[in-house]
C-alpha cells in the first residue's frame, strides 16, 4: 500500500551555535506537526560520514520529524523509527540509503531516545 502522506514545506534558520537549526513554521506530516520554533540538528551523523551522509540532505524533514519524536517521547522509539523510514520513502531517499539510516537509528539511537526527551 502506498503512503500518501507529504511533507510541508521545511523553512528553517541556523542557531548561533552553528550546528542546530530553527523552524521558520510547523513542519506537519499527515496528522504528525512539528510546532514552529523546534530546534533541530537534522541527522545526527558523525562528522566522518558527513561527506556520504550530510546532516540536512534529501531526507532533512523526515529527520526533523524523527527528532522531535524522540525528544518529546509521544511515540514509541519503535514508531518513531518507523515514521523516519517512512518519511524518507515518501521524500524519494533511494531505498539502501534509507535502510542504512533507518539501521543506524534503530542501532544506535537508544542512547540520544534516552538523553534527549524532554530536553528542547
Amino acid at each position: 500500500m502506498a503512503d500518501h502522506r507529504k511533507f510541508s514545506r521545511l523553512a528553517v534558520t541556523p542557531e548561533p551555535n552553528g550546528r542546530d537549526w530553527r523552524l521558520l513554521e510547523p513542519l506537519s506530516f499527515g496528522d504528525l506537526a512539528v510546532p514552529e520554533g523546534f530546534v533541530t540538528d537534522f541527522a545526527s551523523i558523525p562528522r566522518a560520514l558527513w561527506a556520504i551522509y550530510p546532516p540536512n540532505g534529501k531526507w532533512a524533514p523526515a529527520a526533523v520529524l524523527h527528532d522531535f519524536l524522540y525528544r518529546t517521547g509521544t511515540r514509541t522509539r519503535a514508531e518513531a523509527d518507523a515514521l523516519f523510514l517512512a518519511g524518507m520513502a515518501v521524500l524519494r531517499v533511494p531505498v539502501a540509503r534509507r535502510f542504512v539510516m533507518y539501521l543506524a537509528v534503530r542501532c544506535f539511537g537508544w542512547s540520544s531516545w534516552r538523553g534527549t526527551r524532554g530536553t528542547r
